[in-house]
């Protein structure tokens, strides 16, 4: 993910960067599974209310 302080000068200047940047590449990504429990009706509905009390202070 690209943030304000990356640059557009990327530049591979060692070998160990060079293993870095291959072993980065070359690691499968993980899925992250989602706990759908956390996303209930119930829960969404104190979590609104619960942001709507913390503006209103």
């Amino acid at each position: 993910m690209a943030t304000s302080s990356f640059t557009k000068e990327f530049t591979l200047d060692s070998k160990q960067a060079v293993e870095s940047f291959v072993k980065i590449v070359s690691t499968p990504t993980t899925s992250v599974k989602i706990d759908r429990t956390l996303t209930s009706q119930k829960n969404l509905k104190e979590g609104a209310q619960k942001l709507r009390s913390l503006s209103l202070r």
